[in-house]
């Protein structure tokens, strides 16, 4: 089948009209989302937490500053 490159211009720009759209709409949803902790800060709380319940604690108290 032969296609004259009007017709293939055209369906070029609609597809990357779509594309631009489509990557606008991703990076608006990417900003409106709250940025994620790293792997290694999720995976040292999750182990502090461990530690804290191991030790007879409720795994969410936090440390108490030193009296001076």
């Amino acid at each position: 089948m032969d296609m004259n490159e009007y017709t293939i211009g055209h369906m070029v720009r609609a597809r990357l009209d779509d594309l631009r759209a489509q990557a606008a709409s991703f990076q608006a949803a990417a900003a409106a989302r709250p940025a994620a902790r790293p792997l290694r800060v999720t995976l040292g709380l999750a182990l502090i937490r461990l530690g804290r319940l191991a030790i007879g604690g409720d795994g969410r108290t936090s440390f108490a500053p030193r009296p001076s």
